[in-house]
């Protein structure tokens, strides 16, 4: 299983792992490291793919039963290498995806065509 990593698993991670569900054919979940449990995207800015999406907090099972950790940037890879030393060689980082938050809806759109082309590149 993959698990894809950010702050508040509200859309980089969750859109990551919807992507690399749909291109790579594989499972994929995603968490935060720091997040308000049960929350979403407000509608007016949520793509279809992540209609439905509750965030959840990442945990030490969540980080024990997946294979690969894909962080949406390099300082969240490097806080949980520190924080799950044990689960490092598991944890890769994304080419740093910029956050979003309360710039907008072209900034979502920016952020989306980013993690797609990330992921289109994992392929």
């Amino acid at each position: 299983m993959v698990l894809f990593v950010d702050i508040n698993d509200v859309f980089r991670a969750p859109l990551a792992a919807a992507l690399y569900r749909h291109t790579c054919g594989r499972t994929a979940h995603s968490a935060g490291i720091y997040v308000d449990e049960g929350a979403a995207l407000c509608e007016a800015l949520c793509p279809p793919l992540l209609r439905g999406h509750r965030s959840r907090p990442l945990s030490a099972a969540m980080m024990e039963k997946a294979d690969c950790v894909w962080c949406v940037t390099a300082a969240i890879a490097r806080q949980l290498a520190e924080t799950y030393p044990q689960h490092a060689h598991k944890l890769r980082a994304m080419a740093d995806i910029a956050d979003p938050f309360g710039m907008g809806g072209a900034a979502y759109a920016q952020c989306e065509r980013d993690i797609r082309a990330q992921m289109e590149a994992m392929r």
